[in-house]
């Protein structure tokens, strides 16, 4: 594995998609980063490793090191430190990373500690204008729509944690940005880089609130329970009501994401829902749609257990029942269509956090 030179002292090694990197500071060498694959022969004789996360396809190289270096100085954060041990089953020479400086053997070296990209315990580097960030600004392979797509499927479910990170870095006056995968970013790249990631998380106002209802209906009774739902909702949410019998998966899914309060209607088959509402419940966002405002409704014809089963699972995701499932024996009359409407504006309409 050849050595590209980043700066004086500043090497980058590329293991398959990953990278890491050596740095020189005044006759000490000290690796940034890791790979899933080894470290090279020249990381052998290095006085520190510092890991920009625990996450195994970065730091499974540390394991071959240690066997070799057992007295070498780990640098991580406290949850990286935390977890490193148990990735490795082997103490390390622990030395912690917090925010600023780093002690003063990394000679220059200032870290920054920003949690969620993607793992908890991710930290950048600086170092002579250099930003060593992690997965933060990987995935370039001379095509920017690469980049975007590595951002969209790797760190936007964490976006407020990037933006945060893009908070801090962005007063150190990086020229040389040096991500885990992807090419090195350099001169006008740099600048680019900040901008997209700027566009991607840019927080875009809403002017009016989405209430998504997905239903799955067998002889149409819960169909009648969700076109009721629809009328009511339509007094204050822009409202999508979808049939998951006729809608592909993806259509569903993606409706579902959008959404501000979402309620699922299903009936119930085999003691289950049907695999269309799993489908949609499923493919639901855990971080950014946890404390979503829910309601689950129904017709059954005997105990109702696909309807029990998707409120006890959405409240075991994260997200907040507006209410009680509305449950229904069979054919809706006007008496349960209308305790599903006082649930609706007593609950979801008439609650001022929404």
């Amino acid at each position: 594995m050849s050595a590209d030179k980043i700066k004086d002292g500043v090497s980058a090694y590329r293991c398959g998609e990953d990278r890491y990197y050596t740095v020189d500071t005044g006759g000490r060498k000290t690796i940034i980063g890791g790979t899933e694959g080894e470290y090279t022969a020249e990381a052998e004789d290095a006085a520190a490793v510092v890991l920009l996360t625990s996450k195994p396809d970065s730091s499974a190289s540390l394991s071959g090191l240690l066997k070799k270096r057992a007295d070498i100085d780990v640098y991580a954060s406290a949850a990286g430190l935390r977890n490193i041990k148990e990735i490795v089953n082997s103490d390390v020479n622990e030395m912690l990373i917090k925010d600023g400086s780093a002690p003063g053997e990394l000679n220059g070296i200032e870290f920054s500690v920003t949690p969620g990209l993607p793992w908890m315990d991710s930290v950048t580097a600086m170092y002579n204008g250099i930003l060593f960030s992690g997965e933060l600004f990987s995935g370039f392979d001379g095509s920017w729509e690469s980049f975007d797509g590595y951002y969209k499927e790797n760190l936007s479910v964490n976006i407020d944690f990037v933006r945060a990170a893009l908070e801090k870095l962005k007063g150190k006056r990086a020229d040389v940005i040096c991500p885990s995968k992807g090419e090195v970013l350099t001169g006008e790249d740099v600048g680019e880089a900040f901008r997209r990631y700027e566009d991607l998380t840019r927080i875009v106002q809403k002017n009016e609130r989405t209430a998504v209802i997905l239903y799955a209906s067998r002889y149409g009774y819960t169909r009648e329970m969700a076109e009721c739902a629809a009328g009511v909702l339509r007094q204050g949410f822009k409202t999508v009501l979808i049939d998951v019998y006729s809608e592909t998966r993806e259509y569903a899914s993606a409706a579902a994401a959008s959404a501000d309060v979402l309620l699922v209607g299903t009936h119930t088959i085999n003691r289950n829902a049907p695999v269309q509402i799993w489908d949609a419940v499923t493919s639901l966002d855990l971080v950014n749609k946890r404390r979503m405002p829910y309601l689950v409704f129904g017709s059954y014809g005997w105990a109702g257990d696909g309807i029990k089963l998707i409120h006890k699972t959405l409240s075991a995701m994260g997200m907040k029942a507006a209410a009680k499932p509305v449950e229904v024996l069979f054919k809706p009359d006007e008496n349960d269509l209308g305790k599903l409407r006082r649930c609706l504006v007593d609950n979801i309409l008439s609650n001022q956090e929404l």
